[in-house]
């Protein structure tokens, strides 16, 4: 037990450094927004992502398009991800912290947005904008 939460602090330690220097070099976390009962709506540049299907739900993650690994599980978002809208004009990947390395649940392309697949729905713990 002791090992997986030395893994998780480490895993901590390792993403806020990577958030910090994600932010000096121009990236930016944006702050979870209030959902919109629409669903999918997203600003340009930007990805965003529901905890519920289609884009609704609550937003738990809305990241710009600098290229960077965007830590949502550290920052309290972790398995929550559902659906998305990827409009940075980059490509993204979703990823789950497994306990010691980052595994791809979905390659997701520009201009799509989408409900994840049943197996990778509730597992992201991380975005990584420039994939």
């Amino acid at each position: 037990m002791r090992n997986i939460h030395r893994a998780k602090s480490i895993r901590g330690a390792v993403a806020a450094a990577v958030l910090t220097v994600g932010t000096v070099a121009g990236g930016a976390v944006v702050a979870a927004a209030p959902a919109s009962a629409a669903g999918y709506d997203c600003p340009g540049g930007t990805f965003c992502g529901w905890d519920n299907v289609d884009g609704t739900g609550s937003m738990v993650v809305q990241v710009d398009s600098g290229c960077f690994l965007h830590d949502i599980g550290n920052a309290g978002y972790g398995d929550r991800l559902v659906s998305y809208w990827n409009r940075t004009g980059k490509t993204v990947d979703v990823l789950n912290w497994n306990g010691s390395n980052w595994e791809l649940l979905a390659h997701v392309p520009d201009a799509t947005r989408a409900t994840l697949p049943v197996y990778a729905q509730r597992k992201a713990d991380a975005v990584k904008v420039c994939g």
